[in-house]
């Protein structure tokens, strides 16, 4: 009763901050998100972040994050994105996910392990957490900000799909770890034949696994959306799509839950666009959606402020930064050099300005 009573009101406490932050963030012209991380950090230094860390220290486990936070957030921006705009520029964001996300790792893991003398696996699993651009804080900066459409579209589906793949390539690294024996982290365990077979193996099943479940989920959840004309159950359909493609790809058949919430996000957002739903049906759905996804935003935002240990900050500022440039040189070479080498070949070529964007698109994590 005690810890229900005090997530309550650290809940309470979180919004009654927010408040005052959304005002803030409209006089100053500043992205709401990043105005409301700021705040969480400035409370570390006060007495009253012991209690909001204590209160809100059970919303945010790994499981609640995972189940119930992610997949709300992911199915509405897979639902809203542009889905013509996505469709023509998928050969592009395909790309820097399925070459630039291995490549990128790779590169941060060896490079990583030569500067800070880490082992290499231990670098290559703090990569694939780190290099991938974190959907929540992309869509929600996005909204906010206004970009141009095909910008918008090829950050925003990067993310999507980045960090689906992002969990399956973690969790390969992660059993990699956890198997190597003494003297095996330096590498040797990863480039066994044998075990890097597995890896790609694993990848490309919990992949397709995830989507396939997605795609079924999605068009189910569409076809329930013909035969219903009532604006509660268009969004209890919307919303058992969205948790439970994600519950039973990740919990029931181990495969990508990101990747199945991503694909039944743009199944329903395609199909039920164009011939399930009115325009007023549309209208509450995409409102109702947006105000839910913006609840739970501006928990996780707080909590990612409160979280930031700030006295670690100030002793590792050159390990941070280190640890930055690393990514972003990373980074860089992977989207110059792919986006480079494909513009050469496709009719609409991506901007420069667009891809020094997308480049520090990845300092969003």
């Amino acid at each position: 009763m005690v810890q229900i009573t005090a997530a309550v009101s650290g809940v309470l406490l979180a919004f009654s901050l927010a408040i005052g932050v959304r005002f803030l963030a409209n006089r100053m012209a500043t992205p709401y998100t990043v105005l409301l991380v700021a705040v969480g950090f400035l409370l570390t230094v006060l007495p009253l972040h012991s209690y909001l860390e204590f209160s809100l220290e059970p919303l945010f486990t790994h499981d609640v994050i995972l189940f119930v936070f992610l997949p709300g957030i992911v199915f509405y921006g897979a639902a809203e994105i542009d889905h013509e705009r996505f469709r023509r520029n998928l050969l592009i964001t395909g790309l820097m996910v399925i070459v630039g996300l291995p490549v990128a790792v790779f590169a941060i893991g060896w490079i990583g392990s030569v500067v800070f003398e880490v082992p290499l696996l231990i670098v290559l699993l703090f990569a694939s957490m780190a290099y991938p651009i974190d959907p929540v804080a992309v869509l929600s900066l996005f909204d906010e900000t206004g970009v141009p459409d095909r910008l918008a579209v090829l950050v925003e589906g990067e993310s999507l799909l980045d960090d689906g793949l992002a969990i399956v390539v973690f969790s390969a690294i992660l059993e990699l770890v956890r198997q190597a024996g003494p003297g095996e982290l330096s590498g040797s365990a990863l480039f066994s034949a044998s075990r890097l077979a597995a890896i790609v193996g694993d990848f490309l099943l919990v992949s397709a696994g995830g989507i396939f479940v997605g795609l079924g989920i999605g068009y189910a959840a569409y076809r329930l959306e013909l035969v219903t004309t009532d604006d509660a159950n268009h969004f209890m359909i919307s919303l058992v799509a969205a948790y439970g493609s994600f519950y039973l790809a990740e919990h029931v058949l181990h495969v990508s839950g990101i990747l199945a919430t991503v694909a039944s996000g743009l199944i329903l957002g395609i199909f039920a666009r164009r011939h399930a739903l009115s325009e007023k049906n549309l209208d509450m759905l995409v409102q109702t959606w947006g105000y839910m996804v913006f609840f739970l935003e501006t928990l996780l935002f707080v909590a990612i402020g409160l979280q930031v240990p700030s006295t670690e900050i100030v002793t590792n500022l050159s390990i941070i930064f280190g640890t930055l440039a690393l990514l972003v040189g990373s980074r860089a070479g992977v989207i110059y050099g792919l986006l480079g080498l494909l513009n050469q070949w496709i009719d609409d070529p991506v901007p420069i300005s667009y891809q020094h964007v997308i480049i520090w698109g990845g300092c969003t994590v």
